[in-house]
């Protein structure tokens, strides 16, 4: 910490709005560095519908740094606890997924309008940029600082807005935050561990999932000595921003039941990862953890290697390996420590951090466009007024994944189904086409 009278952001307040657990953790990890310094800060939690926070997440997310203040709220209240921020804080992290992010920037432009008092905006990234990158990117593209976790995502970043005539000057390499807070292990566990971290969306398919628990069960046969732990997303009680399929664990428990050595845990990653011998995974964050405390990481490479399973980001990092292959060797580490640090170990990423924040607080801040469209990233303003008169907000906030359809859209729509259904009477489905 520093000294008292060197705390660079003493008087400063700073806040962050979070919906999920690992944005808010991602968030906790970035106010915790600002209080350091000398900041007031606050988190809001804002619950999104059916997505709320398990206690277990709560407090997980205290844990990070229990003196900082937690509030919490919804998700559709953001405007109205906006409204407030503009003059009252110096600095706000919008933790949000993209689709979010674009939703938040519309609604600070409405409510803050023409004005320069108004905090500082900043986004960061809770994992790694393995699908959609680019575009994830340029959802946050409207921020006054936009922390990104390696030196290709900056490039892509950078070669995105020249496309589009857009200054990229706002982002900064500050490599992944939470690992900014992660040291490698002094010592090696007595009994060490294998712990595969589940993601809640990959695999995909239920038989990939299957044959998951079917390896797992045989690596806990051939290694009855070892402990072989399961380490849920969430449990079935919990919700995130991704649909968790949950059978894995619920399978994995019965198993459990009869071979002693297999194990299911809800402990944090960090605790688990301390006493672990080898951390295995299809390609969850956890094994950029993993590898920055130098433990053993092994990437499953029997599903194949793909953007769908997102492990082909680790496919240099030489983590790569079968469950073959694990349970010939799981204890041997084998990451590339280069590429390591150029994928999201930034040793000096706290300091990029924390400098970019005060550069932006002395330089100051002009106010956001005055008009209800996004930066260039988003479209063109012709298309950008079009998107939100005929579809409203949540259609440029979508990117036009999802329209908001007109009356007439649905209408359409029940006359198509009408139509479908009377297949064969010919007269009748010329009347409903308008022949």
């Amino acid at each position: 910490m520093a000294p008292a009278d060197k705390k660079r952001l003493a008087g400063r307040r700073i806040s962050a709005v979070a919906c999920f657990d690992s944005f808010a953790k991602t968030a906790m990890t970035l106010l915790s560095a600002c209080r350091k310094e000398g900041a007031e800060t606050t988190l809001h939690l804002l619950e999104t519908p059916n997505r709320s926070l398990s206690r277990r997440q709560r407090l997980e997310i205290r844990r990070i740094d229990p003196r900082i203040t937690i509030q919490q709220g919804r998700w559709d209240g953001f405007r109205k606890l906006a409204d407030g921020m503009a003059g009252s804080i110096d600095v706000l992290y919008l933790g949000l997924d993209g689709q979010r992010s674009r939703d938040g920037l519309l609604q600070l432009k409405a409510v803050w309008g023409a004005t320069s008092q108004r905090p500082v905006l900043v986004s960061a990234y809770p994992g790694i940029l393995f699908r959609f990158a680019l575009e994830g990117m340029l959802d946050r593209s409207g921020v006054d600082l936009l922390c990104l976790n390696s030196q290709q995502d900056l490039d892509t970043y950078r070669r995105g807005c020249a496309a589009l005539g857009m200054d990229s000057s706002n982002a900064v390499l500050t490599g992944l935050p939470i690992l900014w807070r992660v040291e490698k292990r002094k010592k090696e566990p007595e009994i060490s561990s294998i712990v595969f971290f589940e993601q809640p969306s990959i695999p995909v398919h239920p038989l990939q999932r299957r044959y998951l628990c079917r390896q797992l069960k045989e690596l806990a046969l051939a290694k009855p000595e070892t402990p072989i732990i399961f380490k849920p997303r969430t449990s079935s009680l919990e919700r995130t921003l991704h649909r968790s399929h949950g059978e894995m664990a619920s399978v994995i428990d019965r198993m459990s039941e009869t071979i002693p050595n297999l194990q299911l845990s809800f402990k944090p990653s960090l605790r688990l990862l301390r006493h672990c011998g080898c951390a295995i995974t299809v390609s969850s964050t956890a094994a950029l953890e993993s590898m920055a405390m130098g433990v053993s990481t092994k990437i499953v490479s029997d599903l194949g290697v793909t953007e769908t399973l997102g492990n082909h980001f680790f496919a240099e990092s030489g983590c790569i390996a079968s469950f073959e292959e694990i349970g010939e060797d799981p204890f041997t580490p084998t990451h590339d420590k280069g590429w390591l640090n150029a994928n999201g170990l930034q040793p000096q990423g706290l300091e990029t951090f924390l400098s970019a924040v005060l550069d932006c607080l002395a330089q100051g801040v002009g106010p956001l466009q005055n008009n209800s469209i996004g930066p260039a990233a988003w479209g063109s303003t012709c298309w950008q007024s079009f998107a939100i008169k005929h579809g409203g907000r949540r259609m440029l906030s979508s990117g036009g994944a999802r329209s908001s359809q007109l009356k007439r859209h649905q209408t359409r729509s029940l006359i198509r189904r009408i139509r479908d259904a009377l297949v064969g009477f010919g007269w009748l489905s010329n009347l409903l086409r308008g022949r």
